[in-house]
């Protein structure tokens, strides 16, 4: 009997065995007339899928929660550690009303076997970032993927309504992004920077806390010292950005170019930091001699979704000369380039002067981004992007060689003497003294050619000195010292303007 009975159960083992897939599948196919699985296989829409669903949705008390912090910027100056809590990486269960469903954390789907879920273009698995499960007739996912979406779309679109101006846009985007493409989490698909992303809830600060800080008091603009024909022109950018309509209605494309060239150190990048500072722009900085084509295509195209925004390329005369990209022979290539993951698809050969063209004026037109492209060395920009015009009378007008890439052509030179004074006031106004000796130096070399950069620096150790001294003689009063002497016996004073 025993026999018997193990045999019997041997029997009912391998049958079972046997018909494991098929009723495996028959209990999935009774499942699924109950149970809706459906897959986000691209990043975009699970980034706005969370977002949405944090923000709308009750979500169960007990899930696995992931917490972290990382460094930011504080809007006050500082720089430092801010901790969040962040979904989308763990799986966690909502509410619909009454009935629950389930977001669970990324996945990629494994091929099995020959058989492989590849993607439309045939290359490899679908990776799939996130899943929701819920019971049939429960949950609208086509209507809930459209509202994120919509709501992902209105933080960055509506941008010129009086709510969303008083909002924080103006962030600095490096490109590429300064640290791998898989640990870079500074901004989602909708370019906005992390903690403005509503799928990290942040633990002891506001996103208005967070951000680069203003480097001026008051308008970045106002502090800064350029001759009266550069200051009708940043004007203009203001115009832009607020009057997109006005350019459609005429038919020109809402998107500006200029060129800034001149020496080192007279402000060209002041100047476009100080636009989208003022402005409330996003600042796209470009590194492009470690770009590729890709990789400048890509970031020109995902630039659309942030808009008005500014495109800085900066020192183009250390990328191109004419058009040819000497930064990768200057470099050494690959044996001096550390290997990246591009380089193995083919995705990272050397940036083309044509694939830059294309950007900035090709067939897709980059709409809403204002690029500013800084040179020390105008006699090295290739015609083709856009030089400075001369007038019948030799005299060099603003608009380019090339509008449309580049409209104007400015150059940013020398302080004038007039400038020089009015920079003196501004740091040297509080030491009287010293401000009537600088002023006095100015009228007597008149000639003399110095950057902003130069004659900032200039007055400003005059400044820090004076008040080094002021400060030393309020701590000795304080503290009912006798004032310092030098070995004569006199008291210890400030040289300034010798």
């Amino acid at each position: 009997m025993d026999l018997r009975n193990l045999a019997l159960g041997g029997a009912a083992v391998g049958v079972l065995v046997a018909c494991w897939e098929y009723l495996k599948g028959f209990a999935w196919r009774l499942v699924g007339l109950l149970v809706r699985r459906v897959e986000i296989p691209s990043e975009a829409a699970h980034q706005a899928l969370i977002a949405y669903l944090v923000s709308h949705f009750r979500r169960y008390r007990n899930y696995d929660s992931m917490y972290g912090a990382d460094f930011e910027h504080y809007r006050d100056g500082r720089y430092g550690l801010v901790p969040y809590e962040q979904f989308g990486n763990r799986s966690v269960v909502f509410w619909n009303g009454w009935w629950p469903f389930l977001f669970t954390n990324s996945q990629e789907r494994k091929p099995r076997g020959n058989q492989q879920n590849q993607d439309s273009s045939g290359g490899g698995p679908i990776k799939i970032y996130s899943t929701i499960t819920f019971l049939r007739g429960t949950l609208d996912i086509e209507g809930l993927l459209r509202n994120a979406c919509d709501e992902s779309n209105h933080l960055t679109w509506e941008v010129n309504n009086a709510e969303e101006q008083t909002k924080n846009r103006f962030v600095i985007h490096h490109v590429p992004p300064r640290t791998e493409p898989e640990d870079s989490w500074d901004t989602g698909a909708n370019g906005l920077p992390w903690y403005r992303q509503k799928y990290y809830r942040l633990l002891s600060h506001s996103p208005d806390q967070l951000g680069k800080a203003p480097l001026n008091e008051g308008g970045a603009l106002n502090n800064l010292i350029f001759p009266e024909r550069i200051k009708k022109l940043i004007h203009e950018i203001e115009l832009w950005r607020s009057h997109r309509d006005w350019y459609r209605a005429k038919g020109i494309p809402w998107k500006r170019g200029w060129l800034l060239y001149g020496p080192p150190g007279t402000g060209k990048t002041a100047l476009a930091r100080a636009f989208a500072e003022d402005l409330n722009m996003p600042i796209y900085v470009f590194n492009l001699a470690q770009m590729s084509n890709f990789e400048l295509m890509k970031t020109w195209t995902d630039m659309q979704v942030n808009v008005p925004c500014i495109a800085l390329i900066e020192d183009i005369d250390n990328v191109f000369h004419g058009r040819e990209n000497v930064a990768r022979r200057n470099m050494g290539m690959s044996f001096l380039m550390p290997p990246r993951k591009e380089d193995d698809k083919g995705d990272h050969a050397p940036l083309t002067f044509d694939c830059l063209l294309n950007c900035l004026d090709g067939v897709e037109r980059a709409d809403g981004i204002f690029t500013i492209i800084t040179t020390n060395d105008i006699g090295k920009i290739d015609a083709a992007l856009g030089q400075p015009r001369k007038l019948p009378d030799g005299r060099e007008e603003f608009i380019s060689t090339r509008p449309g890439r580049i409209d104007k052509a400015v150059e940013l030179t020398c302080m004038e003497a007039d400038d020089k004074k009015r920079m003196a006031r501004r740091i040297l106004r509080e030491y009287p003294e010293p401000y009537a000796e600088m002023l006095d130096f100015i009228d007597r070399y008149p000639e003399l050619r110095e950057t902003p950069a130069q004659f900032q620096e200039r007055c400003a150790q005059i400044a820090l000195a004076c008040f080094w001294k002021q400060t030393h003689e309020a701590f000795l009063a304080e503290h009912d010292a006798p004032p310092s002497v030098t070995r004569n016996g006199k008291h210890e004073g400030v040289l300034v303007g010798r």
